[in-house]
């Protein structure tokens, strides 16, 4: 993703792509490590420099992508909102975006929405990170091994990382040139989210001061915000957060 960032600020292309055999800081969402192990996954960034109106869809056509790769391979995938890729609860990869318009830092947009300011015409830069385990052993690495999975899991056999980054680019190369050509990725986005129809804890902000939401997750707006009903039927609008599945007895 820094690669990816300075590469952008040097004037790179729309669409200009950052893969690594593997990483040494590799992120997630709020902070976290990505864990991966050397030439086994996919692990890239991809530098895309939409119409603002765009921003808020660019987590939901690379979390697609990933679902795209699984589908390739007969697989059957869900997305939790708002980036886990996950087949039967287990998660197989994970995205984040990050984007600036005019001159300003990058913020991070990895909980499906983003504050847009300014006009149409305000440049913007965003950068999508995705991991998608390829041939990772999750038993390897005791901090992933009970909530993650990879193709090679479950396919029970070794997979070509070369030909699932092209089918990944080719999915996100058609998402984006779609959106680009006016349509939405939405739909089909929301179409795959598992939490909804489920109750849900959100919890927001950080340790010591944060916030808890319980409720049912109806639905999902425009931005991709999650809609969380409470117990007094009032619907919240939640564009980030960590969310947990509640199983009601």
């Amino acid at each position: 993703m820094d690669l990816a960032w300075e590469m952008a600020r040097d004037d790179a292309p729309d669409g200009t792509v950052i893969i690594a055999d593997e990483q040494s800081a590799g992120r997630g969402r709020y902070e976290r490590s990505w864990i991966s192990a050397g030439a086994e996954d996919i692990l890239c960034s991809i530098v895309l420099k939409p119409r603002l109106s765009l921003v808020p869809e660019l987590l939901m056509l690379a979390a697609l992508g990933c679902v795209d790769v699984a589908e390739n391979y007969g697989l059957t995938t869900g997305i939790k909102w708002p980036n886990d890729v996950q087949i039967n609860g287990r998660k197989l990869a994970g995205v984040i975006a990050e984007s600036i318009t005019g001159l300003g830092s990058p913020d991070d947009t990895d909980d499906s929405s983003v504050c847009i300011s300014g006009s149409e015409s305000t440049g913007v830069i965003a950068v999508i990170g995705i991991g998608l385990n390829v041939n990772l052993n999750p038993m390897d690495h005791t901090e992933i091994s009970g909530g993650s999975t990879s193709l090679r899991v479950e396919l029970h056999r070794t997979v070509d990382r070369a030909e699932v980054f092209g089918i990944l680019i080719d999915s996100i190369d058609r998402h984006y040139s779609y959106l680009l050509s006016g349509g939405t990725v939405l739909p089909a986005w929301r179409e795959r989210l598992t939490t909804l129809g489920r109750e849900v804890t959100v919890v927001h902000g950080s340790p010591g001061c944060s916030a808890v939401l319980n409720g049912l997750a109806v639905d999902v707006d425009s931005a991709g915000r999650l809609i969380v009903r409470d117990p007094n039927h009032r619907d919240w609008p939640v564009s980030s957060g960590e969310v947990t599945i509640r199983e009601i007895k």
